[in-house]
């Protein structure tokens, strides 16, 4: 009776909503950048490429910096010398690699990675996910076969909902990361991806950063399918001697791909427990088209001055990309010191997406954007107003050069916000980069 219960379960419909988060950041190792641009290559070399991922492209609007592609699983952005490639469902990015690299070496003019990001929540349905990202043990592992320099990590509580992240870790070893040397490991390597340069710098520890976990009472717990666990298996022992009950440090490595004198900064908000009523307006039932769930839901007060390019699913679901629509720079104000800058914002574009999986045992939404502002809060406020979730993660991402300098210590602040307790925050200083993750959910009705 229980292998029935258990066939007619995995029978049922699913969708993950959470997305896997690839960014990449390419440059030359002579530094002569000038004429390099990730966005000379062909629009069907992209189609190519999601093929591998188990993706097409639905739509696509730009402005002078960043090409913004609307896909049928989540988005992908195409800036100078940046690439964000966010996926949901049972789509596989990392897969993508070899053919990423090698486009970049014909096309873009540039010949090193500068830097990588992999990120994503945990799993409510691993076990539906294709390999090598059924764990982020293997995805680790995958990535480690192609980069020396690696460190994986978990920020919040790996039994219950928490965030992986995977970067360089330029403290482990100065060598660079030639696109030559990566496709010949690729060609000559396991499974397409080359040899693992073994395990050294994976605890990516240094003095120069840490990261420090409060976590709160009353943590709620995840789903018991999620992958989280499978991190107690790893050879990393910023994850394996950690109690995640208790306060903790480890390091982490290396910043973003932008240098120091390059505004960088991004804040993700990763809802789950949707109201119905909110996401009734992201189905074809209740709107006629994207346009129409868009101006119903809010969506387009959340921020203002972007160009949206939207798609409603049939029947259900909802994706869409919002570019600036007037781009070169920002004016940034310091009262105390009285004066103004100007933020230049030709080198990487500035962008916004929401994702959202209506279906009630399911709901999910993520939104995310690296428009500058000094502090997200505001952003967070519209953001869940308009979607109301019972529970959500929030990171925010800064480098020293962004002009967004209060969120750290907002979210820190906000043991309370709004209906919502905070229930775990971890606060992490990179290289050149702030991050913060939390937790919060409401409270108890």
């Amino acid at each position: 009776m229980e292998k029935d219960n258990n066939e007619n379960h995995h029978q049922e419909h699913y969708f993950e909503g959470v997305e896997k988060l690839l960014e990449v950041w390419f440059t030359r190792k002579d530094g002569a950048i000038q004429h390099c641009d990730l966005r000379k290559v062909p629009r069907e070399k992209w189609v190519s490429m999601l093929k591998i991922v188990r993706c097409e492209i639905i739509s696509m609007t730009r402005n002078d910096t960043i090409d913004a592609y609307v896909l049928s699983e989540s988005s992908m952005f195409v800036s100078k010398r940046r690439i964000i490639l966010k996926t949901c469902g049972t789509t596989t990015p990392l897969l993508c690699l070899k053919s990423l690299l090698y486009l970049v070496q014909r096309y873009a003019g540039y010949d090193e990675v500068q830097d990588l990001f992999y990120s994503r929540k945990n799993y409510k349905r691993p076990e539906l996910q294709q390999e090598p990202h059924r764990t982020f043990a293997d995805e680790a592992a995958l990535l480690d076969a192609m980069f020396h320099d690696g460190a994986a990590y978990c920020l919040g509580a790996v039994n219950r909902d928490c965030w992986y992240l995977y970067t360089l870790n330029p403290y482990a070893s100065p060598a660079g990361h030639s696109l030559s040397a990566l496709l010949a490991g690729a060609a000559d390597g396991d499974d397409g991806f080359g040899a693992s340069d073994g395990e050294e710098g994976t605890d990516g520890s240094s003095s120069d950063g840490g990261c420090d976990g409060i976590e709160d009472s009353g943590s709620d717990g995840a789903d018991s399918s999620d992958d989280s666990l499978d991190l107690r298996t790893m050879n990393l022992s910023g994850l394996n001697k950690r109690n995640v009950s208790q306060r903790y440090s480890i390091s982490l490595g290396g910043g973003r791909g932008s240098s120091t004198s390059e505004a960088d900064q991004t804040l993700e908000i990763m809802m789950s427990d949707l109201d119905p009523e909110v996401m009734k307006n992201f189905t074809k039932q209740f709107s006629a088209n994207a346009a129409e769930a868009t101006q119903k839901s809010g969506i387009d007060k959340i921020l203002p001055n972007v160009t949206i390019d939207d798609y409603l699913f049939d029947p259900c679901g909802y994706s869409m990309n919002g570019v600036l629509k007037n781009v070169g720079f920002s004016w940034v104000f310091n009262l105390e010191k009285i004066n103004l800058t100007f933020v230049l914002s030709t080198y990487q574009g500035e962008y916004m997406t929401i994702h959202i999986t209506p279906e009630a045992k399911f709901s999910y939404v993520s939104f995310e954007s690296n428009i500058p502002q000094s502090s997200y809060m505001d952003v967070i406020a519209r953001v869940l107003e308009t979607f109301r979730p019972g529970k959500f993660i929030v990171t925010s991402f800064a480098n020293k050069a962004s002009v967004v300098e209060d969120t750290h210590k907002d979210l820190l602040n906000a043991d309370i916000l709004s209906e919502f307790k905070r229930r775990d925050i971890q606060y992490c200083h990179l290289k050149n980069y702030d991050l913060t993750y939390a937790l919060y959910s409401k409270f108890p009705s």
